[in-house]
């Protein structure tokens, strides 16, 4: 290969290695923060948190358009956060629960208002 073909072949894989990571940035999810239910606060207001407690209680629930949702109370004692999903889950009440999703401080969910509760898209009962 002369120069000319290898200095080309070097700048259009460069072009293409940053075309793929500004794709990745942009499509990847941001990591969630671990986080135990006493530690959430308006520090973690709108950032995407994985918590681990017990189901304390849950009720399916009917939002003002219609959609049907989950509501789970999730933690031990006075420290409890209201986990909303989507999806409907299997028994999970008095079992542990991996939940993982955007935590507001105060907010809506459902077309209602809402304080201390985290919008899941993940909900796992821990099997271990």
């Amino acid at each position: 290969m002369s120069r000319i073909h290898k200095l080309i072949t070097c700048i259009g894989l460069a072009v293409i290695s940053v075309l793929f990571l500004m794709t990745y940035t942009i499509i990847a999810k941001e990591l969630p923060v671990l986080v135990d239910v006493s530690e959430l606060s308006e520090a973690y207001d709108g950032k995407r948190v994985a918590v681990m407690g017990w189901a304390r209680s849950s009720e399916i629930l009917r939002g003002r358009m219609g959609s049907n949702y989950l509501k789970t109370e999730l933690g031990k004692g006075a420290q409890i956060v209201t986990v909303f999903t989507i999806f409907p889950a299997y028994n999970i009440v008095n079992n542990r629960v991996i939940v993982q999703g955007i935590y507001h401080h105060h907010g809506r969910y459902g077309g209602y208002l809402a304080e201390h509760f985290i919008d899941a898209d993940t909900l796992m009962r821990d099997w271990g």
